[in-house]
């Protein structure tokens, strides 16, 4: 039975020893090797109910109920998608080849926002190739930070890991630090930087987040990035991405905010900001409803 999981962690499914091989046979031959283990490996973990339960929320919402041999293939293509990009993320990392077009205007945008010298937050989601979101945006030369959890058990690398340094052009923000790290964050904030999140999951309590409806729904978003963003006077930007093919991808501003200053700790305050947030990320899953890779249930309220 496909129970839906309401919290998340960053543990890897796999072990280290079966990512190596991945790695390895990307070093050896490239992408097409590594894709063609994929076959085996996403059939392996579709019949697993455990890991199907991961996205049973998901699924059943955006298309409805449907047979059992149904479900299961748009599940088998969903974590397809997926372990593609994690695919095209290793192969960018070991050996840097990967294509990420921007829509025209949206690296302007980008400047534009954080020329004004307020810095400037990047709202992401879980979607499309976001792993690769940050290595499209060294066209703006501020100082950048992502807000990322890695959990002990995720053993599968980010891309600037294969070359077994740091991240080449930002900082780490550990969500875990003290006060989720929001004195990290304003502090690059008001030296005019750049602070990249996540829109669609949380990492805190109940009191953390809020309520927007996701796909005729009510979803439980995090509310840190527009207290942040009240806090600080940064803009903020929506920006989605969706991998077009092996190797490729396509990044977009899909909106900016402007968030008042002074709207305090009441999270009721940033519900409309939440909602233009939410009614982007509906569109998304709209037009490419398997590049939706939030693997829990965002429509169950957090206790």
């Amino acid at each position: 039975m496909e129970t839906p999981r309401r919290r998340w962690d960053s543990r890897s499914l796999g072990s280290r020893f079966a990512h190596g091989i991945f790695y390895a046979a990307i070093r050896l031959g490239g992408r097409w090797p590594a894709y063609a283990l994929l076959c085996f490996v996403v059939t392996f973990y579709t019949c697993l109910p455990q890991v199907r339960a991961r996205s049973v929320a998901y699924r059943e919402l955006r298309f409805g109920p449907s047979k059992w041999i149904k479900t299961w293939l748009r599940c088998y293509a969903l974590h397809m998608n997926f372990a593609l990009t994690l695919v095209d993320r290793a192969v960018f990392g070991i050996r840097k080849r990967f294509d990420m077009l921007a829509e025209l205007g949206h690296p302007q945008i980008l400047r534009d926002l954080a020329a004004q010298g307020r810095g400037l937050i990047v709202l992401t989601a879980h979607v499309g190739c976001w792993q690769l979101g940050m290595s499209s945006l060294g066209d703006v030369d501020v100082p950048k930070a992502v807000v990322m959890l890695r959990d002990e058990a995720d053993v599968d690398r980010q891309y600037f890991e294969h070359a077994g340094g740091r991240a080449p052009d930002f900082s780490i923000i550990d969500p875990r630090g003290p006060l989720g790290g929001m004195l990290e964050m304003l502090d690059l904030l008001r030296r005019g930087g750049m602070v990249c999140m996540m829109g669609d999951r949380d990492f805190g309590g109940a009191r953390s987040q809020l309520a927007a409806p996701l796909m005729g729904r009510t979803a439980w978003l995090p509310a840190s990035a527009y207290h942040l963003a009240s806090a600080s006077g940064a803009p903020v930007a929506v920006v989605f991405s969706r991998r077009t093919g092996p190797g490729r991808g396509y990044i977009w501003v899909a909106e900016t905010l402007e968030i008042p200053p002074g709207l305090g700790r009441e999270t009721s305050a940033y519900t409309p900001y939440a909602r233009r947030f939410s009614d982007a990320l509906s569109v998304y899953a709209q037009r490419w409803p398997l590049q939706f890779f939030n693997f829990y249930d965002l429509w169950t309220e957090p206790r």
